[in-house]
């Protein structure tokens, strides 16, 4: 179910499956450590598989269920956005280094934990109560499970920087980077929510240019209303936003529409288009930025 629905909403959902027994192949420590800090249904066993988290929240075991669940979410907008400025990937070598920037544009600060999870496609294996074939299999988390504290005042950044090492045994061209900003308390619903999350293939970060990644700090972009009903407006800010190509794409990939501005704002109407989860990409000299536009009936 969750295969289908990534395959639907192409660079809109950021997957981990965690395999938490320890006698089946494709078992995952740090899977069942980050389990654990959850709160219950476990208490302190298994649960029933496969089970569900969206956003820290747990969505039990009903596969019917998830879509619903998963889609109601990505309406949810967010005042954080998390991008990539200094990742590296060595294949020589097998290591790399993860470096994200975290944004928040709201008014309120927030203090979590940027989560660096390591996933694996394409593993075969016939476990009971599954398929043969196993996608965003969680190989590791880096540091841990418990990720690295970021604090983001209102309108601020902050950067993690990690080393990481891909084992002899995973294939590369099927290894993906996933990151996502997660409050780490309990809340009052027995939630631990996740403010945005990303996800890309390792190899896409070999040999890229250090001025690339870095340029895209010089690039911010915030959209209002979002969701919007009838248009929004694009705003951008820092060195790079003097004139920008803004597109908008639908989750199949197919683009929706493209405007052209030469100041740091642009207006986005909404005619023609259907209600649903859009992507948008703002290109502006080599710095980059890409978010989720949600259009609401």
């Amino acid at each position: 179910m969750l295969d289908q629905l990534s395959e639907s909403n192409p660079g809109l959902l950021a997957q981990v499956d965690w395999h938490i027994y320890s006698s089946y192949p494709l078992y995952s420590a740090d899977g069942r450590a980050k389990e654990l800090l959850y709160p219950p249904p476990y208490n302190g066993s298994y649960n029933v598989t496969p089970w569900l988290w969206i956003d820290g929240k747990s969505c039990a075991v009903g596969y019917t269920s998830w879509e619903n669940y998963i889609y109601n979410q990505m309406l949810v907008p967010s005042d954080v956005s998390l991008t990539h400025v200094g990742t590296t990937y060595n294949p020589g070598t097998r290591t790399g280094q993860l470096q994200v920037e975290c944004y928040n544009s709201g008014v309120d600060a927030i203090s979590a934990a940027l989560q660096f999870a390591i996933t694996e496609d394409s593993l075969n294996y016939a476990g009971p109560n599954s398929d043969p074939w196993h996608n965003h299999v969680c190989r590791d988390y880096v540091p841990n499970q418990n990720g690295t504290p970021v604090v983001l005042p209102a309108g601020g950044y902050d950067t993690v920087t990690v080393s990481y090492t891909l084992w002899p045994s995973w294939v590369e061209e099927k290894v993906k980077l996933v990151v996502y900003l997660q409050n780490m308390t309990v809340q009052a619903d027995s939630s631990m929510p996740v403010y945005q999350g990303a996800s890309a293939n390792v190899l896409s970060f070999v040999g890229v240019e250090e001025s690339k990644l870095l340029a895209a700090r010089d690039l911010g972009v915030s959209v209002s209303p979002n969701p919007c009903r009838t248009g929004c407006e694009f705003t951008l800010s820092g060195a790079a936003a003097r004139g920008a190509r803004i597109t908008v794409y639908a989750p199949d990939g197919r683009l929706v529409s493209s405007i052209e501005t030469a100041a740091n704002r642009a207006s986005w109407s909404r005619a023609g288009v259907s209600r649903g989860i859009y992507l948008y990409r703002v290109n502006a000299g080599t710095a980059t930025a890409e978010g989720k536009l949600v259009v609401a009936d």
